[in-house]
């Protein structure tokens, strides 16, 4: 098979792939910030749940869990926010919840495994025409939002009783980043499956701290690692006919380890030593 007939096949797999880089890195900063990088493994594993009533129900399972998995998550906010409950102990919450009731519906219509089981590793040169709308528009709403409101972000990330006082609606912000965390969790999910859908939001961001002067330049550096991590795991999966889930979440390992390792090297041998 040559690489024209690849391209027709992945196009779509390889298009959401990049969105999904793109919009999940530049979100991801905000969680790591926030301190909230475990909302990717907590609520990717319970969309699980959404993904099987989905099924159940004969919904369409992409654009369903996205609605489930946004819901939860603004109530989690919520909890958090107005409630002053911890955070870890809410996402272990909705972590076990979602497990829960698919592990309920796979008992009850066992039909049901193998449409659920899909989902748990991603099938990226599977994805249908509704799925690549979902993940163009919550990519783009994401991108969008935050170079729109970057400045008012960036106050409320540091300090957000300052923010407040300059008239900033600190809530509301939160509120909808979150929802947006949520949508590009869920859209990742049909990338690298729910296992690894954490790593899109999560180890890009990461990477970027390793280096980032700025809250700009962490934004950056988060989007040119994952791109790289993305593209450069989709090419080890055409060339070794390997799931191209966890060629790319390998990819991103192993760069940050790289860079992680770049870092303890110039401490231990700084230069003009």
């Amino acid at each position: 098979m040559d690489s024209i007939e690849i391209l027709q096949i992945a196009w779509k797999g390889l298009l959401s792939a990049v969105l999904i880089s793109l919009s999940s890195s530049v979100i991801g900063v905000y969680l790591l910030i926030k301190r909230l990088s475990m909302l990717g493994a907590g609520l990717s594993h319970a969309a699980f749940g959404g993904i099987a009533i989905a099924l159940v129900l004969g919904l369409d399972v992409s654009t369903f869990t996205l609605i489930y998995t946004v819901l939860l998550g603004l109530a989690i906010q919520y909890l958090i926010q107005k409630r002053g409950l911890p955070a870890d102990t809410l996402l272990s919450l909705a972590f076990s919840f979602g497990v829960a009731v698919a592990i309920i519906i796979l008992s009850l219509w066992s039909v049901l495994g193998l449409n659920i089981f899909s989902y748990l590793f991603g099938s990226m040169l599977l994805v249908s025409e509704t799925e690549l709308l979902n993940v163009l528009l919550v990519s783009l709403i994401t991108l969008i939002y935050i170079a729109v409101n970057y400045r008012s972000i960036l106050v409320l990330l540091f300090n957000e009783e300052m923010a407040k006082l300059r008239g900033i609606k600190v809530e509301r912000i939160n509120y909808i980043l979150i929802a947006l965390a949520c949508a590009n969790i869920v859209i990742s999910i049909k990338a690298v499956g729910i296992i690894l859908s954490a790593s899109f939001i999560s180890i890009p961001p990461m990477a970027s701290l390793l280096l980032a002067q700025s809250f700009f330049s962490a934004l950056l550096i988060s989007v040119l690692f994952s791109l790289t991590s993305t593209l450069l795991g989709m090419g080890i999966s055409l060339v070794f006919d390997i799931p191209p889930g966890g060629s790319i979440v390998i990819s991103m390992v192993l760069l940050f380890l790289a860079l992680l390792s770049g870092r303890l090297i110039r401490k231990i041998f700084p230069q003009g030593a």
